[in-house]
């Protein structure tokens, strides 16, 4: 059946808006509520995840890409945001290769988790075609477009590759994590359309993501510090 000219409109905003889309085509599992029990809900952005898309936003208007770093605070959703804005980024997109790397295999499993739940759950008539769907890869072979994961072990990741989108996920706890980092910031090219958010709790002074945070606060790097 042809689509009317709203629903034309309807779509190519939902492809455009991530704000817009998130509520209409993504699921989340919320904290239990009163009798325990949890239910899937809709996503809708709270206070931290409002300000955090704000930020990139702005960043890409400027600039056309975003590098942003993010020192969180527990539980205010910013793994939940980024992961949905990349699932966005890469299921109405050609040629998107997504990349989320984590400090440990269980959160590298929950993150994926997360991602496949956003998926199963996305509206039939916007859900592209699946091809390869294991604990590690997720792709959409129509668009040319694919996820995948990893854990931060003793050994760099990402050098070989080329990507469009990276999430560091705990980068303060990653093990090598200066060489995790130098192989990701080669992986993705700094051009219009790219994205590499990194993010953690604190772990104190001195290690990579404390670094990377005081370079982008000093403007010293592509990164914006939220």
């Amino acid at each position: 059946m042809q689509m009317t000219e709203k629903e034309k409109q309807i779509r190519r905003r939902l492809a455009a808006d991530f704000e817009y889309y998130a509520p209409r085509a993504l699921a989340i599992m919320p904290k239990p509520g009163p009798d325990g029990r949890r239910v899937l809900t809709k996503f809708q952005f709270n206070r931290a995840q409002q300000y955090i898309h704000q930020k990139m936003e702005e960043q890409k208007a400027a600039v056309g890409y975003v590098r942003a770093i993010i020192l969180k605070g527990r539980q205010q959703g910013a793994s939940t945001y980024v992961e949905g804005r990349f699932y966005h980024k890469t299921t109405n997109n050609t040629g998107e290769r997504t990349f989320i790397l984590t400090h440990q295999e269980q959160a590298t499993q929950n993150l994926f988790a997360m991602v496949q739940r956003y998926h199963d759950n996305c509206p039939a008539p916007i859900r592209p075609m699946t091809g390869k769907s294991n604990a590690k890869e997720l792709t959409f072979p129509n668009l040319d477009s694919q996820y995948q994961v990893a854990t931060a072990g003793s050994k760099g990741v990402g050098r070989s590759a080329t990507l469009t989108n990276v999430h560091g996920s705990e980068v303060a706890f990653w093990e090598n994590g200066e060489d995790h980092l130098s192989g990701l910031f080669q992986a993705v090219p700094l051009s219009p359309g790219t994205e590499i958010v990194l993010e953690s709790t604190a772990k104190g002074i001195g290690n990579v993501f404390h670094d990377e945070c005081k370079q982008a606060e000093a403007e010293l790097s592509d990164f914006i510090p939220i």
